[in-house]
């Protein structure tokens, strides 16, 4: 039902969360106005964004989106909603994994 469905999102909510914190990255938005269903990261790291979202396109056929408009490269989102599922949002950090460390600051 709904209250299954909001706990779910949440759950995944907090999963992309916790990638983000564990990677050095912060929220774009202030903590109590973050999404359940959509996590918008700050580049904070000041990586490529548009290489980012390209390799992970490419060597994972997985697309996050970078950002748009004037936040284009000073943010990218990672969406946690729908039918997504713990093992689909673990596939999906496993990927953002792989791929993030050739753009990280070492």
């Amino acid at each position: 039902g709904v209250e299954n469905r909001h706990r779910r999102h949440s759950d995944l909510n907090q999963m992309v969360h916790d990638w983000v914190s564990k990677h050095g990255f912060e929220l774009f938005p202030e903590k109590q106005f973050a999404s359940k269903s959509l996590t918008c990261v700050k580049n904070n790291l000041n990586i490529d964004i548009g290489s980012f979202v390209k390799t992970l396109k490419e060597k994972k056929k997985i697309s996050i989106d970078g950002g748009y408009g004037k936040i284009k490269g000073k943010t990218f989102r990672i969406s946690n909603m729908g039918d997504e599922t713990t093992s689909s949002i673990n596939h999906l950090l496993d990927a953002l994994d792989e791929v993030i460390k050739d753009f990280l600051p070492s």
